[in-house]
């Protein structure tokens, strides 16, 4: 299920629909309704039309071709699915056999602009209309007739980037518009991604890196050095355009010395005289270089919206050529010189995530989601660059007396059987087989030689119905359960067919990673550059290559022996070094056994066979067996290694073993009740138990785990053998002086944990008490002097008050700053010799921030409450302020009878102050602030002070 496009062509979808697909929703479907592809999940009924809309889906294709047989013919598999496929937007201007709706009125345009040409060319039958059509400069003047609007707005385009030097072209858009201009104005010419041998990510910059497998490919085979193109007309009156390459473009020569001349000749019927030196010079311009073509193929990056098909983005690979020393780029701090390239190819995966809707010619919405099967693949094949060789409508006509419309057909090729192949191992260690395919090339329909050939399309499939003999050693790798039938043990894999290009000219065509001894279909057709394709050669079949690629010989093994029996041990290596890096078609390993070091393994040699896999190569688990073997005297072992199609490497050196006497190191089941005391030199492996008791204090172990017992067969220590859960019943020390850990230290008190320090005897500990169903905790750190008073910090968490404080030793009061915590109210404060001074209290309904001692005639704090903030205590009356006091009052009585008085700060303040002053007065005065610096204010009356008066204020810093 993937979507595959193509800039400025067709390009194709497919997906399938589940068998249990509602019938009415598959009814639902017809041919020429819409598909589309829309990143996340989302209703399309309620969305309608706007999910055609540019950026919203992904992609939308044409339904072409609708399949509910239920059967492919190749599986023979009934019901397994319903099959949808078609080709993208750009089918509303014409197809790939060159149908659409055709101009069968001719359509003259003459010094029309741009847009005003590209709007004359649109279908008559609406099937695709006007989007945003931008401004090129320059007229065109031409006569289309017997054409799709696909090959005439192409032929535009091409026209108008000859003229501007800059490259025209045309986009049709998923809601069935068409947009046209430069490409800068299409697609995104100033690339914001590289591709190139990178990890995946970003920089700063903002510069996207797509890396994975990519593939690059660069040739001459289009290389022209003159172009002549045959325009209107028929016979001697046949007008003509030609164009030649620039010295500085062809530095090649022939052999005798002499500059290469390649001249192409093309042809375009529809072209008249005024134009035909300008589209001779637009062909050469397509030739005069090499054509590079970069195929990138990744797993693990996600493109939508890095790019979209049609965008330009920088290509750097210094071993395959693909720099550009005019270009630089920074990538996370390195320099890079790629060229630029423009994505002219996507193939993209329908995964999971992923809206599928359906529209029919009503306009009708459908949801397809829940019925899609998704694809499993996330892999995303890319093709960047190539793209001058498959540009339509330029020089496809024959040569000579031509048609306007090129009719050609090409002819079946046939196949040169049989074919050759090989088996090989490929990268991860498996077998595969390659094929080399060759045919005969084909002439025209009509018997005419081809002369506008494109290239070859090559089909293949596993073939389902050819009977795939089996071996006896084939046959013994699986279970009698595992064979299908007696005449046909292995049933052959299944597939759809899958599709390879060829370019013209070639005969040959190599296909690998095929499945080794499975039988192929193959088809072949020839496509001309008009897109007239042939149709598909009579099937032929062939088996590839069997696997006969035997594995590595493998390394010696490890062997150790007894009396009656051999352990082998072989860590799946070659016998050239190295471990678990034997093939991974690996099925098992022989064991053979015999007298003489340098033995020919055979029938008689054979002791046993051990399991070898894949997955033990991949996990690095060595393959282990014992085999019977009854004697003492020294025994040699060889293995060989067996595929999984019965190949067998060669044996590998031998590895001897010597058993020893019976009753030392050769006992492999041992039943004894008392053993000599001395030394053990072995594992045992205990299936009872061993204790120093039966009853009273003792030790055991035992297959559930260790445990130990006091004299009144209590148990104080149980250790699981099942979770590893310890339990130990008694006092836990970490060491016996310096720092160490306690846990229990003593009965008598409270269930505790002690951290002791590097040295002495002071530690931290941490307890808990309880009441009742409550459980309480506190941390206390070690003590340390205060002022000649022994102080420890102390944190408690308990149901009622929880406090963290410092606290003295011996009374337990607080010492300094406290914090205090119920489900009422919050305290925090700093307390000492039992009063309080500063507080931070809070509840429910009230807080309070300031100072308070317990007295009511000196506390000073503010009060907040709900609706309202009060201030309980004084504020200091002013002598000298500080620089940086924000707020401060005063009252002073200045000289008797006097109409002014100036009020100095003390220092100069660090910002200016507002006074806000009052007058007392036996007699009314209006007073005025006439002077006022950050060193002081002066305050002017209005009439003088009668006698004694005082001047009252505020001072408020700014």
């Amino acid at each position: 299920m993937t979507v595959n496009q193509v800039l400025g062509a067709l390009g194709s979808w497919d997906i399938t629909l589940t068998s249990t697909t509602p019938p009415d929703l598959w009814d639902a479907i017809d041919f020429f309704g819409h598909v589309a592809f829309i990143p996340g999940r989302l209703d399309p009924a309620q969305y309608g039309d706007n999910l055609l809309a540019p950026g919203v889906a992904r992609y939308v294709g044409v339904v072409r071709k609708r399949d509910n047989s239920g059967d492919d013919r190749r599986t023979k598999i009934v019901e397994q699915g319903y099959e949808l496929g078609g080709v993208g937007m750009n089918f509303w201007l014409g197809d790939d056999e060159d149908k659409g709706d055709v101009y069968e009125t001719p359509v003259t345009i003459n010094n029309a602009t741009f847009a005003n040409a590209i709007r004359a060319l649109l279908p008559a039958s609406g099937a695709v209309t006007e989007g945003t059509l931008y401004s090129v400069p320059g007229t065109y003047s031409g006569r289309h007739q017997y054409e799709t609007p696909r090959k005439a707005t192409q032929y535009v385009c091409d026209t108008f980037t000859a003229s501007s030097g800059q490259k025209v072209g045309r986009r049709v858009n998923g809601d069935g518009t068409v947009d046209a201009g430069f490409e800068s104005d299409l697609y995104v010419t100033d690339p914001r991604c590289v591709i190139s041998r990178k990890t995946a990510g970003k920089d700063t910059s903002g510069l996207e890196s797509v890396p994975g497998a990519f593939g690059v490919s660069r040739d001459m085979e289009d290389f022209s050095t003159r172009v002549v193109l045959l325009a209107e007309g028929e016979g001697e009156s046949i007008a003509t355009g030609t164009a030649d390459i620039s010295p500085g473009l062809n530095p090649y020569k022939n052999i005798h010395g002499g500059a290469l001349k390649l001249t192409r000749l093309a042809s375009e019927s529809d072209t008249g005289v005024t134009l035909a030196d300008t589209r001779a010079e637009l062909l050469l311009s397509q030739y005069t270089n090499s054509q590079d073509e970069l195929v990138v193929e990744t797993d693990n990056y996600y493109i939508e919206g890095s790019f979209d098909v049609g965008d330009y983005v920088w290509v750097w690979d210094p071993n395959a050529g693909l720099v550009d020393p005019d270009n630089e780029i920074t990538f996370r701090g390195e320099r890079l010189n790629p060229i630029k390239l423009q994505v002219t190819e996507a193939k993209w995966p329908v995964t999971e995530g992923y809206t599928v809707a359906y529209r029919d010619a009503d306009g009708v919405w459908y949801d397809l989601t829940d019925h899609v099967e998704w694809d499993s693949s996330h892999t995303v094949y890319l093709t960047v660059g190539g793209f001058a060789r498959a540009l339509e409508g330029s020089g496809s006509q024959p040569i000579g007396s031509r048609p306007s419309q090129d009719t050609s057909v090409p002819g079946v090729p046939t196949f040169v059987t049989p074919f050759t192949g090989s088996a090989y191992l490929d990268s991860r260690g498996y077998t595969r087989a390659r094929t080399i395919l060759a045919w005969n090339a084909p002439n025209n329909v009509d018997g005419s030689t081809v002369l506008d050939g494109d290239h070859y399309e090559i089909r293949y499939a596993v073939d389902a119905d050819l009977i795939y003999p089996a071996t006896w050693t084939q046959v013994s790798q699986i279970t009698w359960a595992d064979m299908e039938t007696w005449g046909q043990p292995f049933v052959a894999p299944t597939g759809q067919w899958q599709t390879m290009f060829v370019a013209w000219g070639e005969s040959t065509a190599q296909l690998n990673d095929l499945s080794p001894g499975v039988g192929y279909d193959m088809q072949i057709r020839a496509v001309d550059k008009a897109g007239n394709r042939g149709a598909w050669s009579n099937t032929a079949t062939f088996v590839a290559s069997e696997d006969n690629i035997p594995p590595s010989t493998p390394a010696a093994p490890s062997v150790a022996g007894s009396r009656i029996a051999l352990q082998i041990m072989h860590t799946l290596g070659k016998s050239s070094g190295g471990t678990y890096n034997l093939e991974s078609d690996l099925q098992h390993l022989e064991i053979h056994v015999s007298y003489e070091p340098g033995f020919t393994p055979g029938d008689d040699t054979l002791k046993g066979k051990v399991n070898a896999t894949a997955g033990m190569i991949q996990a690095q688990i060595p393959a282990v067996t014992t085999v019977q073997v009854e004697e003492t005297s020294t025994r040699y072992v060889r293995v060989v290694a067996v595929d999984k199609t019965g190949n067998k490497s060669g044996p590998s050196d031998a590895a001897s073993a010597t058993a020893l006497l019976i009753d030392d190191a050769h006992i492999s089941d041992l039943t004894v009740s008392k053993v000599t005391a001395g030394t053990i030199g072995a594992d045992w492996i205990v299936g009872a138990r061993i204790k120093t008791a039966d009853t009273g204090a003792r030790v055991e172990l035992n297959s559930g785990g260790i445990g130990c017992w006091n004299a009144a067969g209590t148990q104080t220590v149980a250790i699981a053998a099942a979770d590893g859960s310890v339990s130990i019943v008694g006092q836990l020390i970490s060491g016996t002086s310096g720092r160490r850990l306690e846990i229990m230290p003593t009965s008598t008190l409270l269930p505790e944990l002690r951290f002791y320090a590097n040295s002495g005897s002071n530690y931290a500990y941490i307890n808990t008490s309880s009441t009742g169903t409550d459980s309480n905790i506190g941390v206390n750190s070690g003590t340390f002097d205060d002022s000649g008073t022994s102080v420890y910090a102390r944190a408690y968490l308990n149901s009622g008050t929880s406090e963290i404080a410092v606290i003295r030793a011996d009374t337990q009061a607080r010492r300094g700053g406290y914090s205090r915590y119920t489900t009422s109210n919050f305290f925090a404060g700093y307390n000492s010799g039992g009063l309080d001074g500063g507080l931070y209290s809070a509840t429910a309904s009230q807080a309070k921030i300031g100072w308070d001692n317990g007295t009511a005639s000196t506390a000073n704090y503010h009060q907040y409450e709900s609706g309202l903030t009060r201030h309980i205590g004084r504020y200091r009356d002013f002598v000298a302020a500080d620089s940086n006091e924000g707020l401060f009052t005063g009252s002073v009585s200045p000289t008797s009878g006097a109409s002014s008085w100036a009020a100095t700060f003390g220092p100069t303040m660090l910002s200016q102050l507002l006074p806000i002053v009052s007058i007392r007065d036996d007699v009314v005065h209006s007073n005025a602030i006439t002077d006022s610096t950050t060193t002081g204010f002066t305050v002017t009356i209005s009439p003088a002070a009668s006698g004694a008066w005082s001047v009252y204020f505020w001072c408020f810093r700014i």
